[in-house]
């Protein structure tokens, strides 16, 4: 209880202060409804953040910002920066909204989403210049128009559950300055490892290191596919009902 108290108090100087905090502040919050944090800026000040080998400590403690169990919820503004896990830690979400967001310096990630269903627009990721800008786990995750850069490999995603499948969809993102690979899907319960989706169309990729690759050395996005006009019209519509329709379609049509 004395813990759930001092995060509380913590949030409440975040939303009522005009400044940002100082120094000595760890910053470390969770949101489970909507939030406009346009103009606020959450930083921490560790050594090491952004480098992979101060990778250390619980996610959900480590994270500057935590979106834990919403639903139809939508974040809205905000800069965070600096984690020696990830910056910005959201899991068990239903319908969750993340628009017009700067993460950085995660020493993991700058962003991780786990078991969720969740579109992310209008927002830059970047800086974790040894591991991911991006990692989701299970769920379908579903990105619009976001720069991600000045990261080893672009998005990672896992599915780690028994459910039928994950997905991922990216539709007009651009990646900048990306080392190695722009996606990497992994599933950890098939040995087949045909249970991960990756729906793409109009992705730029800029300024790519010197030994980038779109799906890796080792191709391990096996079921990708372009985005239909009616899965794109439900992206910017955000339908998730849709969304989820058009995916399932697509998944029922090549398991079959």
């Amino acid at each position: 209880m004395n813990n759930y108290i001092s995060k509380l108090l913590i949030c409440l100087i975040f939303f009522t202060a005009d400044t940002n905090i100082s120094l000595s502040e760890n910053v470390n919050f969770t949101l489970t409804q909507s939030a406009d944090l346009s103009g606020k800026e959450f930083k921490n000040y560790k050594l090491g953040c952004g480098d992979n080998k101060f990778q250390n400590g619980n996610r959900e403690a480590e994270s500057v910002l935590n979106i834990f169990y919403s639903y139809n919820a939508r974040i809205t503004g905000g800069k965070f920066e600096c984690s020696l896990q990830n910056v910005i830690y959201a899991r068990s979400n239903e319908n969750l909204i993340i628009s017009s967001v700067t993460a950085s310096k995660g020493s993991d990630n700058a962003i991780e989403i786990r078991d969720s269903f969740a579109l992310i627009k209008h927002s830059e990721f970047s800086e974790s210049p040894q591991n991911k800008c991006i990692e989701s786990e299970n769920g379908i995750v579903i990105f619009y128009n976001n720069i991600i850069r000045d990261c080893l490999n672009g998005f990672d995603i896992e599915k780690t559950d028994y459910n039928n499948y994950a997905a991922a969809i990216f539709l007009s993102n651009t990646f900048i300055a990306i080392e190695n690979d722009a996606y990497n899907c992994h599933d950890r319960i098939s040995s087949e490892g045909n249970n991960v989706y990756l729906f793409l169309k109009d992705n730029n990729y800029q300024k790519k290191g010197k030994d980038f690759r779109i799906f890796g050395k080792k191709k391990t996005c096996k079921n990708t596919f372009q985005i239909s006009d009616e899965l794109e019209n439900a992206v910017l519509t955000e339908n998730f009902m849709a969304i989820k329709k058009f995916v399932e379609e697509i998944i029922n049509q090549t398991s079959h």
